[in-house]
């Protein structure tokens, strides 16, 4: 019998962004032969609901969310679980929202627009290496 499929929960206001995340994740599961169980989210308040009911392996998120912002996600999240994998993939990409964020323990933080490339690589490291392919941050 196969292993259970990765959970992964993705987060973003826009549906159409939500769609891209999920694909690249679907794409990133299907390069290294694991299946994965996606939940979705367009604000951080419903995020922490899903994270907190289901507690997903992964969570890919936007940073700009109503409700609970996705540093506050990465806090609350760690603060409960720190096993938990989070890539943070927004429109903020300035040097300090980047260090901000890796520095409360996101695994990644990718700029808006992305390079799927990038977004599956992340995706499949969380899935093969968890909490050890997180960057160093000082």
């Amino acid at each position: 019998m196969g292993e259970a499929p990765t959970s992964v929960l993705v987060v973003d206001p826009d549906p159409a962004e939500r769609e891209r995340m999920i694909a690249a994740c679907r794409a990133a599961a299907a390069e290294i032969g694991r299946e994965i169980a996606i939940e979705q989210a367009g604000d951080g308040t419903t995020a922490l609901a899903i994270w907190s009911d289901k507690r997903p392996r992964i969570i890919v998120a936007e940073v700009l969310l109503e409700g609970l912002s996705g540093f506050a996600l990465v806090r609350r999240v760690l603060a409960s679980d720190e096993s938990a994998c989070i890539v943070l993939v927004t429109t903020m990409a300035r040097e300090a929202d980047r260090y901000w964020g890796l520095r409360l323990g996101a695994l990644a933080y990718l700029g808006k627009p992305y390079d799927e490339a990038q977004l599956r690589t992340w995706v499949r490291k969380a899935m093969t290496d968890g909490r050890k392919a997180r960057p160093l941050v000082s």
